[in-house]
């Protein structure tokens, strides 16, 4: 879904007026779902799936992966309080730093989730590998 809503916002697809906002919208909601699938925050529930569960000694994610950067916890700080809650930090729609930025965030977690799909060990991923990796070029090809 996020390489569906970052392809969407990057083609600057047509919607109809006062719809603008629903693909930046599920493009938070997905980038923060793979921030958090990676670098999960403290507070996690026994249901939550994790980067680290598809690996048989977990440990061998937290030493694999770079750290979170400061853009990455910053899209996700954002996404939870524009997006997740309601919340009166919001951005307005006037607000100059109200547009993400689309293409550098999602080319960012690409780069995590390559990571995973090199070191993780309890799955099998060539296909689904294969099918995103295909989606991301096409990603990268688009100009700003």
């Amino acid at each position: 879904m996020l390489l569906n809503a970052t392809h969407a916002i990057i083609g600057k697809f047509q919607v109809p007026k006062g719809l603008e906002y629903m693909a930046v919208e599920s493009y938070a909601i997905h980038l923060r779902n793979l921030i958090n699938f990676f670098y999960p925050p403290n507070k996690i529930r026994d249901t939550d799936v994790c980067a680290k569960d598809f690996f048989i000694e977990e440990a061998t994610w937290s030493k694999e992966r770079p750290e979170l950067s400061i853009t990455l916890k910053g899209a996700r700080e954002r996404a939870d309080k524009e997006v997740s809650h309601l919340t009166t930090l919001r951005k307005y729609a006037n607000d100059n730093d109200k547009k993400w930025d689309i293409k550098p965030l999602a080319c960012e977690i690409i780069q995590v989730f390559d990571l995973f799909c090199k070191y993780a060990d309890k799955v099998e991923l060539v296909s689904l590998v294969d099918d995103l990796k295909n989606h991301y070029s096409l990603i990268k090809s688009l100009e700003n």
